[in-house]
C-alpha cells in the first residue's frame, strides 16, 4: 500500500503539471531516492491556499495521510479563494507539517495513515502544478483537456491492485497453515487422514483460487489499458477525448468492484478451510480481512456498481470527480 501511494504521488507532476515541472520533479525524486506521500483526502475540507507574489501558502487539516509521516516530499492539494485547486509537493520535514500519529483503526496499522496539520506551509508558484507562475492562473491544458483527470482512475487502479495483493497474501498464508496444521474432521463419515484430503477444503480452495486468478487477469488487462492511454497521450494531452477517458474509468471501475468483492470474500472464507485454531492471534489471519475491510470503505463501491450500470445500460460515461 505504501509503495502504491508512492507510485501514485510520484506520477502527479506527470499528469497535472507542465512538462518542465514534471521533468524537474522527477529529477528531484530519482536523484535523491525520495519517498513521496500525500495529504489530499477529498472528503475533508480543502486546504486553504493564500496566494502571494512569489509563493502559495497552505493551511488546514487532513484526517488521513497514508505514508505521509515517513515521506521525504509531501503532495498537498488545496483551493485558492476563487475556487480553483492546486497541487504542489513540499518537503515533509518542516515546522508547518505536524503528524498526530493517531491511526487507531482495525486495519492498515503499518501505513502511517493518521491525521496531519498543515500550518503556513509555502511552495513557490513555480511548483504549483499546472499553473503559470507569471499569470498566477491555471494553464489551458489543465482547464481544457481530459488528461489531468486521469489522476483519479489511476488512484482507483492502485487501490484495486492492493486489494488483490491482500487477498493473494491471505490465500497463500492460509494454504501454508492448512498444509501444515489443519486437521481432517472426524465426524463426517468419510474418515480422511489429513485436512488436505477433505472434499470441502479442496473445493473451497479451488473456488477461491479460480476467482483470484480471474481478478488478476482483469487487473492486468486494465493495467495494460492504463499503459496504453498514458503512452498515447503523454505527449499529446489535448488529444484525449472524454469518451476515451470515460471508457478507461469504467474499466477501472470494473476491477475496483471485482477486487473489492473477491478480496472481502477470500479474506473471510480462509477461516472456513483453516479451522477454529486458525483464529488464534498468533496465527494472524485476521489481519488480511481487517486491512481490506478498512480500505474498501474508502469510497462506497456501490457507486462504482451504479456507474457501471449506467455505462452498460445507457452507454453513459461518468463525469470526472475526485473519486471517478
Amino acid at each position: 500500500m505504501l509503495l502504491g501511494y508512492h507510485l501514485l504521488w510520484s506520477k502527479t507532476a506527470d499528469i497535472v503539471g507542465s512538462e518542465e515541472q514534471a521533468e524537474r520533479f522527477n529529477k528531484l525524486v530519482v536523484e535523491n531516492n525520495y519517498y513521496i506521500g500525500g495529504a489530499v483526502n477529498p472528503r475533508d475540507n480543502d486546504l486553504q491556499i493564500t496566494p502571494g507574489e512569489q509563493t502559495i501558502t497552505f493551511n488546514g487539516f487532513k484526517h488521513f495521510t497514508t505514508g505521509a509521516a515517513v515521506s521525504d516530499l509531501l503532495v498537498l492539494e488545496g483551493a485558492v479563494p476563487t475556487g480553483e485547486h492546486i497541487f504542489a509537493a513540499v518537503p515533509t520535514a518542516q515546522a508547518g507539517i505536524t503528524f498526530d500519529f493517531n491511526w487507531d483503526n482495525i486495519g492498515l496499522r503499518l501505513t502511517e495513515s493518521g491525521s496531519a496539520k498543515i500550518e503556513n506551509v509555502q511552495a513557490p508558484w513555480a511548483d504549483a502544478l499546472g499553473w503559470d507562475a507569471e499569470t498566477k492562473k491555471p494553464s489551458a491544458y489543465l482547464l481544457e483537456t481530459q488528461y489531468p483527470t486521469l489522476l483519479l482512475p489511476t488512484i482507483q487502479l492502485v487501490f484495486s491492485n492492493f486489494y488483490l495483493g491482500i487477498a493473494l497474501g491471505a490465500l497463500d498464508t492460509a494454504r501454508g497453515y492448512t498444509v501444515k496444521t489443519t486437521r481432517a474432521w472426524p465426524y463426517g463419515g468419510e474418515n480422511k487422514e489429513k485436512g488436505t484430503d477433505e472434499f470441502y477444503v479442496l473445493e473451497r480452495y479451488g473456488n477461491l483460487y479460480a476467482h483470484l486468478r480471474a481478478a488478476e487477469a482483469l487487473a492486468n488487462e486494465v493495467g495494460r489499458a492504463e499503459d496504453a492511454i498514458y503512452d498515447k497521450y503523454g505527449n499529446n494531452r489535448a488529444g484525449l477525448t472524454a469518451r476515451e477517458r470515460g471508457d478507461f474509468a469504467e474499466q477501472v471501475a470494473s476491477i475496483k468492484v471485482v477486487s473489492t468483492d473477491v478480496g472481502l470474500r477470500v479474506t473471510s472464507a480462509i477461516f472456513e478451510v483453516t479451522g477454529a485454531r486458525a483464529t488464534a492471534g498468533k496465527v494472524g489471519l485476521d489481519r488480511f480481512w481487517r486491512d481490506i475491510r478498512t480500505h474498501t470503505l474508502h469510497d462506497p463501491v456501490a457507486y462504482k456498481n451504479k456507474e457501471l450500470g449506467r455505462y452498460f445500460l445507457l452507454d453513459e460515461i461518468p463525469t470526472p470527480t475526485w473519486y471517478t
